[in-house]
């Protein structure tokens, strides 16, 4: 899998939309790494993970096909990770999409309902088949590609989860916004062999783990892993989805991980799993 990561900050980017904190005006200052739209990530050109108001531009930005795209997973409904009002332009008169495309959409229930809210017509209309997620089932991704969601600790008034993806005995974790995970997930991870894990670090600094982590929450959770033989050998270990309100900026984040052998994501990060 070739892992594309088109977004590394929390809701408000960073700089944040109107803010002149520090952090946001240190990071106009400073540009490069510094500068991070909403999380969302690409997995070779046929699956996305969330599509929140950021997904154009990382279109135009790093010459994303969406016509190729076959699976969007959303994580969880909040609007900056599904921004469905986009969605609507797939359908004929804005777009034309080729005859044959079928893309799903997998999410939870909130999922489905904010699409329904803005987009009035069938998901017929826009070439869309839905899938309902539960977590621990498998879904069959094509090209060998299997993803199975698991249960995020982040919103307790919707099914939010996170997604554990496999192809040809690689796996990656896609672990943005949750704190720390509730038992059944460490045992579901526990054994895995994963070879990339990314993981929330919202709060930076700050040291809360419900909704998010942060900088030492992360190492927490990559130690937790590591205890439960969860770790391929090579695996690599990159913190994420990032706030302004955490205050440091990209190279003081590295300064911190840098000891504990974890990397710190930036936008238009690529990996291969």
């Amino acid at each position: 899998m070739e892992l594309l990561i088109c977004g590394t900050a929390a809701a408000e980017g960073w700089p944040a939309l109107f803010c002149i904190c520090e952090a946001c005006e240190r990071a106009r200052e400073l540009g490069g790494k510094n500068i991070r739209t909403r999380a969302a990530y690409m997995i070779d050109d046929r699956l996305r993970v969330d599509f929140g108001p950021d997904s154009y531009m990382h279109q135009l930005k790093y010459g994303l096909r969406y016509d190729k795209l076959e699976h969007l997973i959303l994580t969880h409904a909040h609007s900056d990770h599904w921004y469905p009002t986009d969605v609507h332009y797939r359908r004929r008169g804005y777009s034309v999409v080729p005859p044959d495309s079928l893309m799903y959409i997998w999410g939870n229930e909130k999922v489905y309902q904010r699409f329904e809210q803005v987009n009035p017509d069938h998901w017929d209309s826009y070439k869309i088949v839905y899938k309902r997620i539960t977590p621990w089932r498998r879904m069959d991704l094509g090209n060998g590609v299997i993803g199975v969601p698991i249960a995020a600790a982040h919103d307790s008034s919707e099914e939010c989860v996170n997604y554990v993806l496999t192809e040809n005995g690689r796996t990656l974790l896609i672990g943005h916004d949750t704190g720390w995970y509730e038992e059944p997930t460490w045992m579901y991870l526990s054994g895995q062999s994963l070879n990339v894990v990314l993981f929330d670090c919202t709060y930076g600094p700050n040291d809360y783990p419900r909704g998010h982590l942060g900088c030492t929450g992360v190492v927490r959770a990559r130690d937790e892993l590591a205890k439960r033989g969860a770790l391929a050998s090579d695996a690599r270990v990159i913190a994420t989805h990032f706030s302004h309100n955490g205050g440091w900026l990209h190279e003081d984040l590295e300064k911190f991980f840098a000891p504990h052998g974890i990397e710190v994501a930036y936008d238009g990060m690529k990996l291969t799993v």
